[in-house]
């Protein structure tokens, strides 16, 4: 019995030196494609899109065939590529789905996301999540604004988006130009549609004079119990009378 198991062993030993032998010098296994969905999904304003994150990468020298994330509801759903060439690293994708239906919603959501790359033969990478949506707040800045009071205010006005179901809170504005600073404040109306909001902001120190000045503003609207915000500042603000 012992001198079979010698047997078998020395088999064993000839058999993987023979396969040594036969494989190529600096053979090794060929790495394969990634694709990893990020964890939560972001709802445009008007519901007519849902963006996601994902973290793909496929090795050098390969083909991409297919790159594409798949997001659907029960009322909506859609397909979006990403741009992923092979490159032997990690690279992270924003994602726009548009609904090919009717509107997402602020509720969970099925995302898929696949990729396949060729070169001789094909290999492919899937993730599949269900994941939280949550709102989007657009704004934005006009690109001048309107001198008032001699010099002691200026009016701009500031386009908020947010979706439908969410909650406008009081947000901030913020006009400077050179020693002259103030602050107003607007609430947004959230339904999914592009409201336009004439903010009066009154300088707190300094006058504010025509030519160029910084703007900043916060739309902060609630969901949920969490606040969400969009931003926009304006380095090159025209103040005209």
């Amino acid at each position: 019995m012992e001198a079979v198991a010698r047997t078998l062993a020395l088999a064993g030993v000839i058999a993987l030196l023979g396969f040594v032998a036969a494989a190529p010098a600096g053979a090794r296994v060929a790495p394969e494609p990634t694709v990893d969905i990020q964890p939560v999904a972001e709802l445009a304003p008007d519901g007519q899109s849902i963006g996601v994150g994902v973290l793909a990468s496929c090795p050098e020298r390969w083909t991409v065939v297919e790159a594409v994330v798949t997001v659907s509801q029960p009322g909506a759903s859609g397909q979006a590529s990403f741009p992923l060439t092979c490159i032997g690293s990690l690279r992270m994708f924003a994602v726009t789905v548009p609904s090919s239906g009717g509107a997402f919603q602020l509720d969970e959501a099925q995302v898929t996301a696949r990729v396949v790359i060729t070169r001789g033969r094909a290999l492919r990478a899937d993730d599949s999540q269900i994941l939280p949506v949550q709102p989007t707040v657009l704004v934005e800045l006009a690109e001048t604004a309107h001198l008032e009071s001699g010099g002691g205010a200026v009016v701009i006005d500031v386009i908020v988006a947010c979706p439908a179901g969410t909650n406008g809170l009081q947000s901030s504005l913020v006009v400077s130009q050179g020693q002259a600073i103030g602050a107003g404040t607007y609430l947004p109306i959230c339904d999914g549609s592009r409201q336009t909001f004439s903010v009066r902001v009154e300088a707190s120190q300094g006058v504010y004079q025509t030519g160029i000045a910084q703007a900043l503003t916060f739309a902060n609207i609630e969901f949920e119990g969490q606040n969400f915000y969009g931003i926009d500042d304006d380095g090159a603000l025209d103040i005209v009378s």
